[in-house]
């Protein structure tokens, strides 16, 4: 078995729509239960779990922080971080 790389790939081998795909990792309650169901049972066979960077890349709130420090190993910057 391949290693699917994106989510275009798993919607084309599991048969279910992209944005369908997308919506369900959003809010799997947005989803009908039985296309719910297949999309979970997709993920069991092809074993894939979305990159959230990925996911969130389009989004205009990514819930992550970027920090630069001159020296992290120096117990000051450390502790504020």
């Amino acid at each position: 078995m391949t290693k699917i790389k994106n989510m275009e790939e798993f919607a084309a081998l599991s048969g279910i729509s992209r944005p369908t795909v997308s919506k369900y990792f959003h809010d799997p309650d947005s989803v009908r239960p039985t296309t719910r169901a297949r999309i979970e049972e997709a993920l069991e066979r092809f074993d894939y779990r979305p990159n959230i960077y990925a996911v969130n890349q389009n989004r205009k709130l990514t819930k992550n922080i970027g920090i630069v420090v001159p020296y992290l190993a120096d117990p000051f910057f450390a502790e504020i971080i």
